[in-house]
């Protein structure tokens, strides 16, 4: 019950901030709508169908609103650099607990509204789908996705504590999402890229915030396949947890009550 209180909490806050959900509503839909257009004609060549290139981008817009945090400025720059940090270091729980809570009430709203785009495309356009009709499948592709926002939300609590050393953190942020966007197989799917650069990715955490959890749902992992995934997700969710704590430890000790 102390959890579900602290969750209804941060879900109250969360509605009150209607236009950054929008906001980022909107950026995790109008690229991958505008990328279909161009990849529903070059995906012939590498041998996906024009309704695998579409399904992709639409379950990317899902799982990116879903699944994809975007914490970390606030974490630098409003409670690391201006001192709102100072609050939450008064209170009993953790503040990595209450970010998550914060969090998660994001994800599920987007979600939810992603979701919806999603079931109103289906039912108009069914034909430009593919969706796994396997239950074990489609069971397994809900874990990976539960990792897949695990991992992208101790990965943004990392790239939020950098507000401890450095003053100017938008550079950091902006080069983080250029990884995300390349990496990810938000711009593309990592099928598509070079073969020694689609190996490079597999060894970075960032696939498994989107690209393995989009072809999970799509039907385009088999249940072999799935295992190496998940133990990749949790190596990462696993080490970037270990880096938050090594960071969170030597950058409390540079905080102070006014701020950074």
């Amino acid at each position: 019950m102390r959890y579900l209180r602290f969750f209804l909490l941060q879900f109250q806050e969360v509605i009150e901030d209607k236009s950054r959900i929008i906001v980022w509503f909107l950026l995790a839909t109008i690229a991958p709508l505008i990328l279909i257009l161009f990849w529903r004609g070059a995906s012939l060549s590498n041998g996906w169908t024009s309704a695998e290139i579409t399904s992709y981008y639409l379950f990317a817009i899902v799982i990116y609103a879903g699944a994809m945090c975007h914490q970390e400025e606030h974490v630098a720059t409003i409670d690391i650099q201006e001192g709102g940090l100072t609050a939450y270091l008064l209170k009993p729980f953790s503040y990595i607990r209450l970010i998550f809570f914060n969090e998660i009430s994001y994800r599920l709203i987007q979600g939810s509204v992603g979701l919806i785009l999603l079931g109103l495309l289906i039912l108009l356009f069914p034909q430009l789908f593919t969706f796994t009709k396997e239950i074990d499948i489609f069971l397994l592709s809900c874990l990976m996705l539960i990792l897949s926002f695990s991992l992208t939300f101790v990965f943004k609590m990392v790239v939020g504590l950098l507000g401890f050393w450095m003053t100017e953190t938008r550079g950091a942020f902006e080069a983080v999402n250029v990884l995300i966007v390349i990496f990810s197989g938000t711009l593309m799917p990592l099928a598509f890229l070079p073969e020694w650069l689609e190996k490079i990715a597999y060894l970075l955490p960032f696939a498994y915030m989107l690209y393995f959890p989009v072809i999970a749902f799509e039907g385009k992992l088999s249940i072999d396949q799935f295992g190496p995934v998940l133990i990749s997700q949790l190596i990462w969710i696993v080490i970037m947890y270990l880096l938050y704590r090594i960071l969170w430890k030597y950058g409390i000790k540079k905080y102070t009550a006014v701020g950074q």
